[in-house]
């Protein structure tokens, strides 16, 4: 029988495998994750992990707000799992910075405890834009079903908002103050976001816990990014392989990764600038240009792939006519929308990533990045073309991804298939009711103003994606050059 990776074999790991350089027996946890997903796990954990190496109790506990599917995984494992990175010279880890991993739905008071703990000085957390919970206004939802039982059931919550306002309610209490709270989700302003969130949520608890969180507790904002996808059953049978032993949930990422934080902290924190985090007084470049250039793009790529019948990143960026396509919305419209006195660091930031997207070794799921797009397209594509038009500049380009997204919707509703995205009754309701008739859906798409705010009356920005539905649509899943030349011949 395989033997199974865990504390007691990580001798028998080949010198190959690079293993914790830390006592793992020994060292406490300082960091409470909410949302212990493949991105966390392969991303902070991963920079935790090398950081423990400089000493502290960094550990961190994992918190999952709905499943028990990893913590079932990794608890043969005392929680440990390898890290593949996947490139033309790859690599593998054992990663031990996960000490604990809890379920709120069963741990809720172990959970509770930790939250509440001195020795935690960082609650972290990747939930996706829908954990936030606010309203396109920016505000709290207090229309949202998990924000309305927490309001109701404050010592009960179900949000992750409610799980942070009620343990600073309890800090605010013990005068444990010394505690940041780090928003690692690919979301603009995310650390202000997620403030605006718990301190709304605190208000209609207490104007005074709100007004103490405001003046005590640190919400920084951070930029990520490394290229993560899902682990399948091959990764793990290759990494079992590699490692000699059985590892029931690895992950994979590409070797890029980077991590860029707000100098903003409430209390103390690892050393993560001695293992390449970034620390900066100011993200907003960092995060505008990562939003745009590679989530941008990373999002043209599915919805226009998976239009042309294309699985992965690679399969759609191999093929010319896509290819042609991105460096054009890149050079064209997405980085003239970032300001900086330096275009030429912009641009080689451009050619960095569309190299990344030809690494072959990674099977970046088109379907998987095309979930939530209701939630991802507004900060990937069209604050981009808010800002065109405020300029006078082309949104052309930027229209294409949205014509592919309602197209997408379409398709997905005709074929009587799921759409991964909070908003998917409404979207495939809206489809449905025009008898999927591109054109008239994506007018109706359009209207959802939760979605496309003002430019839903911006006749310029429809009258653009129609005229893109009709393109795209004209064409069967096998002409995507001949689809795509007439958009690019001027180009």
């Amino acid at each position: 029988m395989e033997k199974q990776l865990s504390i007691k074999t990580l001798d028998q790991l080949s010198r190959d495998v690079a293993v914790p350089d830390y006592d793992l027996r020994k060292s406490q946890c300082g960091i409470v994750h909410i949302g212990p997903g493949a991105f966390h796990r392969a991303h902070q954990a991963y920079y935790t992990d090398l950081a423990l190496a400089y000493g502290g109790n960094w550990r961190i506990h994992g918190v999952s707000m709905r499943s028990d599917t990893l913590k079932k995984a990794l608890a043969p494992q005392d929680n440990l799992y390898s890290l593949a990175v996947v490139d033309n010279t790859p690599s593998l880890r054992v990663l031990g910075a996960i000490k604990t991993l809890s379920t709120l739905s069963e741990d809720r008071d172990v959970i509770t405890a930790a939250l509440c703990s001195p020795a935690i000085k960082i609650i972290s957390l990747t939930v996706t834009e829908k954990g936030y919970c606010l309203n396109n206004t920016g505000s709290l939802d207090v229309e949202n079903p998990d924000i309305q039982h927490d309001l109701a059931n404050p010592d009960l919550p179900i949000s992750a908002v409610g799980l942070i306002a009620q343990a600073l309610k309890a800090r605010e209490h013990s005068g444990d103050a010394d505690v940041t709270i780090i928003s690692c989700d690919n979301v603009t302003d995310n650390g202000k976001k997620l403030a605006k969130a718990v301190i709304d949520f605190a208000y209609y608890l207490s104007p005074e816990l709100a007004k103490w969180i405001q003046n005590n507790i640190a919400f920084p904002c951070t930029m990520v990014d490394s290229i993560t996808p899902a682990t399948d059953d091959e990764v793990k049978s290759n990494v079992s392989a590699n490692l000699g032993l059985k590892d029931d949930w690895p992950i994979q990422r590409e070797t890029f990764t980077q991590w860029v934080i707000e100098d903003h902290f409430s209390g103390p924190r690892p050393p993560w600038e001695k293992v390449g985090v970034t620390f900066t007084k100011d993200v907003t470049f960092f995060e505008k240009a990562k939003l745009r250039i590679l989530n941008g793009t990373h999002s043209t790529l599915a919805y226009v792939g998976l239009l042309f019948g294309k699985e992965t990143v690679y399969d759609a960026i191999s093929t010319p006519s896509i290819q042609v396509l991105i460096s054009a919305l890149l050079e064209r419209e997405i980085i003239p929308s970032i300001e900086t006195d330096n275009i030429e660091t912009l641009r080689q930031y451009a050619a960095d990533i569309i190299a990344r997207y030809h690494n072959k070794h990674i099977r970046h799921m088109l379907s998987q990045i095309a979930w939530d797009g209701s939630q991802k397209l507004p900060f990937r594509i069209l604050d981009t073309v808010r800002d065109n038009l405020h300029a006078n500049r082309d949104i052309n380009l930027l229209c294409i991804p949205i014509a592919a997204w309602c197209l997408f919707v379409s398709r997905k509703a005709k074929a009587g298939e799921s759409i991964t995205d909070p908003k998917a009754t409404a979207l495939i309701e809206r489809a449905t009711r025009h008898a999927f008739d591109p054109v008239a859906v994506t007018n109706d798409l359009l209207n959802e103003t939760t979605i496309f705010a003002e430019l839903s009356a911006n006749s310029l920005f429809r009258d653009h994606v129609l005229a893109q539905v009709k393109t795209l649509s004209a064409w069967s899943t096998q002409d995507v050059d001949e689809t795509l030349d007439p958009i690019l011949e001027d180009l």
